[in-house]
């Protein structure tokens, strides 16, 4: 189901036959050093992260990790959208693209359409971040789409501290 779209991707729920995508993914050197290792090693593996995340999620909550796909040649090329963890007030905005696609504008474009959806679909009064301290670019990006550092967090599935980042969508 499309949720909504950008100038170069479609947004949309990840679905069985986006497995492949997922577990390069979350197998890449950058998504375990800056999100961490899901423990997905196989294609079935794969398939249950989908299932058990991201669907299970926008069945309970409306909202979850949507996949990112190119617009011109229907390529999935990552994950984008929103996540309700443990330990963290609000929905949280969250992204990871496969490395070839990296440093190309994806993050900014698609976390900018998820955030207008947020607003003006979901009506969410606030949106937050977290990310790694050392994770300069998802700063940046963050700071690029109006979200302010709060605080420093620690949560219990995470064994570092972390910052946490947030924009009010309503006032």
């Amino acid at each position: 189901m499309q949720i909504c779209q950008s100038q170069r991707l479609v947004i949309r729920t990840l679905n069985d036959s986006d497995a492949p995508m997922i577990l390069q993914l979350l197998n890449e050197k950058t998504f375990i050093e800056n999100i961490g290792d899901k423990g997905v090693r196989d294609l079935e593996g794969a398939l249950r992260y989908i299932n058990d995340g991201p669907l299970a999620m926008q069945k309970a909550l409306g909202y979850s990790l949507y996949c990112c796909q190119l617009s011109h040649s229907n390529n999935t090329i990552g994950i984008c959208g929103l996540i309700k963890r443990d330990g963290v007030e609000y929905p949280e905005v969250g992204f990871a693209f496969l490395s070839q696609y990296c440093r190309q504008g994806f993050g900014l474009e698609s976390l900018g359409a998820v955030v207008e959806y947020a607003l003006s679909v979901l009506n969410l009064p606030v949106l937050q971040a977290i990310c790694n301290p050392g994770n300069l670019a998802s700063i940046a990006l963050l700071q690029r789409l109006g979200f302010s550092f709060k605080s420093l967090l620690t949560l219990p599935s995470i064994e570092h501290e972390i910052k946490l980042y947030e924009k009010r969508l309503n006032g």
